[in-house]
């Protein structure tokens, strides 16, 4: 009975040991205990002069130091120490720098009109070098709750939405004339939860900024989610709805001698 408690405390031991390694967690504990067990066994078989041990033993000191500064910030914030998404009340400085140089993009948004305006040339860029971009607007056709998701505090008439989403779309169609890339435009007439940016898609790097519509509010719709791999059921869930909001989607356009 007692071996059978031991076996099965092993078996959840080396659970949580890959899980912990698949999120990257505790990995500076797991360094330390290796380094410290390498030394011990060196140095039991002389392997390693003193003089090298002792210079191992003060690395060894140096990573706890660490793992106590990290402990630390984990107690003054839980945040961090729970593997929760960051929130933003903004989009971060960088995005617009790592969207244009993206290889895999993936935008969900109304009309996505500012992102067009500002970024139409570097998206030419980066689909000349043969990056592949999806983007999913709303159908300029769709009923006004749909063509309101955002609920802009000013407002706009529901025929003006409507033309900025259609100028977005023309916007898109030159750009999928462009040689190399593969840019897939698709439009839905359900009403956007949230807008997305979806950077370096399944990559080890991908990053997923959320940004979650509010209700009439002064600036960007907020919270935003700062989404990576680590984040496990948050990252999962918010994949799972975009994918599946593309797969339900119509395509919009497409460039000749191209599919799909």
């Amino acid at each position: 009975m007692l071996g059978d408690a031991r076996r099965k405390a092993s078996r959840l031991s080396l659970r949580k040991l890959i899980e912990d390694i698949r999120r990257r967690r505790n990995l500076d504990v797991y360094l330390t205990v290796i380094v410290a067990l390498v030394v011990s066994v060196l140095s039991f078989f002389d392997v390693v002069p003193a003089d090298k041990v002792s210079a191992l033993v003060l690395a060894v000191l140096a990573i706890l130091a660490l793992t106590v500064l990290a402990t630390r910030e984990a107690v003054e914030n839980p945040r961090l120490a729970r593997g929760d998404p960051e929130l933003l009340d903004d989009f971060p400085p960088d995005l617009r720098s790592r969207r244009q140089s993206s290889h895999s993009l993936y935008l969900i948004g109304v009309s996505l009109s500012r992102t067009l305006e500002s970024s139409y040339g570097a998206f030419k860029t980066n689909l000349s070098r043969g990056a592949h971009i999806r983007v999913l607007l709303t159908d300029p056709e769709a009923d006004e709750a749909a063509i309101d998701a955002r609920t802009l505090l000013t407002r706009p008439r529901t025929v003006d939405m409507r033309e900025e989403i259609r100028q977005s779309l023309r916007l898109l169609k030159q750009l999928q004339d462009v040689e190399n890339g593969r840019l897939e435009i698709r439009t839905t007439r359900a009403a956007h939860k949230f807008g997305l940016n979806y950077v370096d898609v399944d990559t080890s790097a991908t990053v997923m900024y959320v940004q979650l519509y509010g209700y009439r509010i002064e600036g960007e719709s907020r919270p935003l989610l700062a989404l990576q791999r680590t984040h496990g059921e948050w990252f999962t869930c918010y994949h799972e709805q975009a994918e599946a909001m593309w797969r339900e989607a119509e395509p919009y356009g497409q460039p000749a001698g191209r599919s799909s």
